[in-house]
């Protein structure tokens, strides 16, 4: 996901509207923050509600392809 518009702010905290690399798929965050970790960090892993993907395109997150029903 990636921030199309800031529509509100108050000192480091901002809304957004949220628009997928992916689908296109928009929609509106109410809890975002101005600083380096959550523009680095959280940003980049939030997945779509439409198509699930984040904005590396993966669909699920894995540990090292370590499935946690392997036997």
């Amino acid at each position: 996901m990636k921030i199309r518009e800031i529509l509100s702010q108050h000192r480091n905290d901002f809304t957004a509207t949220m628009e997928c690399e992916h689908c296109g798929h928009t929609g509106k965050l109410t809890t975002g923050y101005h600083d380096a970790n959550y523009h680095d960090r959280v940003i980049p892993a939030m997945r779509c509600k439409e198509c699930g993907k984040n904005r590396a395109g993966e669909l699920e997150h894995t540990d090292a392809g370590v499935s946690p029903c392997a036997a």
